[in-house]
């Protein structure tokens, strides 16, 4: 008895159907993604044992090179609102254009009065021009005017103030930095510091082992 043939089939599958879904997804997560601005200068934080993380949203940060000059950055929805208390502050005006520009700058690091000359430049020029830092001596304190602009702006808020130093950053310029946010009655703030692992078998491990075995959150 002659055996049935089975006929062929082709394997081939049409992929253009996936093709399309996932090159939609990808076009999703790229215009949906916010990414993280770069920070104002390169800086060496100090190592420490923690277990808590930087705030990503929110924030009003000063950043303290090694050469001690300090800059601040903060989060895209607060940049109008500052602005706008540092006009209040010093008597200046600052055009709709002029607030456009600064929420296209990724930090502030020079004094007011260059200010608006510096956001009207293009990103590539933003990259040639070398930062002098914001000015926080006692005779011209504007680190003080931005710090207590973005606590106005803050004002039924919940905002992180953080504070972002260099290893090689002098302790009288932190102290003036501090000073500056305890004029605005701000004693609660975050130092940033490059989170290590908690060494084994110290008392902080021990510790977090027993929170851990008790169903607690570690430390």
């Amino acid at each position: 008895m002659p055996r049935a043939k089975i006929q062929k089939k082709a394997t081939h599958v049409d992929m253009t159907a996936m093709c399309d879904v996932a090159f939609l997804l990808l076009t999703f997560f790229i215009l949906a993604a916010q990414f993280k601005p770069s920070s104002a200068v390169e800086v060496i934080t100090p190592n420490s044992v923690s277990n808590k993380h930087a705030p990503e949203m929110n924030y009003f940060t000063v950043t303290i090179d090694k050469d001690n000059n300090v800059y601040v950055d903060m989060w895209q929805t607060l940049k109008a609102p500052i602005l706008k208390e540092v006009g209040e502050l010093t008597n200046m005006q600052f055009s709709p254009a002029d607030i456009k520009a600064f929420e296209n700058t990724e930090f502030v690091g020079l004094p007011l009065s260059q200010l608006k000359q510096y956001d009207a430049l293009s990103a590539e020029q933003k990259d040639k021009v070398k930062l002098p830092g914001i000015p926080y001596d006692s005779t011209n304190n504007q680190l003080l005017t931005w710090i207590t602009a973005a606590v106005k702006a803050s004002e039924g808020k919940q905002t992180s103030f953080l504070i972002r130093g260099d290893n090689a950053t002098k302790y009288t310029t932190f102290k003036k930095v501090l000073d500056a946010f305890q004029k605005n009655d701000i004693y609660k703030y975050n130092l940033m510091t490059n989170a290590e692992e908690v060494p084994e078998g110290s008392e902080l491990w021990k510790k977090n082992m027993r929170r851990i075995r008790s169903g607690e959150k570690p430390e």
